[in-house]
């Protein structure tokens, strides 16, 4: 048995490999080809563009495992079939189960560290993928990277702070206001030109204090002032300029409870926070729905594997995008839209794996 498993085991990596050679050397091969002209027209050095697609390959990997495990096992179960290969190991004693567990350990495996790739690797490349994309290619667009406007947030102590423009290149804000409540009442208001964090601190410039009490009102002016009592850093502010694929599982949840504080609307953050665990997670849902259908024997060639296994990811993915798009929206629970594939491809890989010839 341990000789069978190897041997499905080598035929099922070994063509997981090439796929994923393959794919990543297509799409980075269209994107230079794309891009090219940007490059060239930004003088962009040689040795950037190669760090450019270095940061870009993790992102390849996650987006393309899944089609290359679905590849891989159609391909290297569907030559076993046509060799007969497999139904001699059922006339040994194997039953259909046997024969695939090898594929299915390998899937789910392939699954975990995908998971752990997509939170500890991906957001980093692609963190300084967006660096030297910014700074490099699209110089023009750097202004939005860098600057956000009308943040309205809240910290943990209560406070909320207002800013018309945040440069997170300058730590830096202008037109900020801070409120201070006692329950639903006003009590202080600090209005400020600009803010500058400085020494770990912020500092106010050219505004005032105004307290509200029994009815009054007392305003002081001043030219420079340390805002006390207030946690919330640069860091805090900026992650509003990442993507979700920018930050990691823990990250991005984070990043939510700040949101939820603030009072915005979480929809869109829960449904990416919730595809951090789906799409990894496709690489074993999709095996498990291919495996079955190569496992038996059937005429057509090569190429009608590939195109069984482009229009299965098609679908898969197609649903991901659909029901994303619907819970970012707030039509559905961001738990169920970015579940949703996941379950109905499970089902069918167990109803289909439950209907194969044994």
């Amino acid at each position: 048995m341990k000789i069978l498993d190897r041997y499905i085991s080598r035929q099922f990596i070994g063509i997981v490999l090439f796929a994923l050679l393959a794919f990543i050397t297509l799409f980075v091969v269209v994107d230079l080809v794309e891009k090219m002209d940007n490059f060239i027209g930004s003088d962009v050095p040689k040795h950037i563009i190669g760090l450019y697609y270095l940061y870009t390959i993790p992102y390849y990997i996650v987006l393309t495992l899944p089609i290359a495990m679905l590849l891989a096992s159609l391909f290297s179960l569907g030559n076993m079939a046509r060799r007969n290969e497999i139904i001699v190991m059922k006339a040994a004693g194997m039953s259909l189960n046997r024969i695939l567990f090898p594929v299915f350990i390998i899937a789910f495996l392939t699954s975990l560290g995908s998971l752990a790739f997509s939170e500890y690797v991906m957001p980093r490349a692609t963190e300084k993928r967006e660096i030297i994309n910014n700074e490099y290619i699209e110089k023009d667009k750097q202004l939005w990277r860098t600057r956000i406007d009308n943040v309205y947030m809240k910290d943990p102590s209560g406070k909320q702070i207002s800013i018309f423009h945040f440069y997170a290149s300058k730590n830096s804000g202008d037109k900020v206001s801070v409120k201070e409540f006692k329950g639903e009442t006003l009590a202080k208001r600090i209005d400020a030109r600009k803010m500058v964090w400085s020494d770990s601190v912020w500092i106010l410039y050219d505004g005032y204090v105004r307290e509200f009490a029994s009815d009054q009102e007392i305003a002081q002016p001043f030219s420079e002032k340390i805002l006390t009592n207030f946690s919330l850093t640069p860091t805090d502010l900026s992650k509003v300029l990442k993507k979700a694929e920018e930050m990691s599982f823990a990250e991005l949840k984070e990043f939510i409870e700040k949101v939820r504080l603030n009072g915005g609307d979480t929809n869109r953050w829960m449904v990416d926070l919730y595809l951090k665990l789906s799409i990894p997670f496709a690489s074993f849902i999709i095996v498990l729905f291919g495996a079955p259908l190569a496992s038996h024997k059937r005429r057509g060639s090569a190429m009608t594997g590939f195109g069984i296994s482009l229009a299965i990811c098609f679908i898969y993915f197609g649903i991901v995008k659909t029901f994303q798009t619907l819970g970012h929206n707030g039509h559905i629970s961001p738990f169920f839209a970015a579940w949703i594939a996941n379950i109905i491809f499970g089902i069918g890989g167990v109803i289909t794996l439950i209907k194969a010839p044994k």
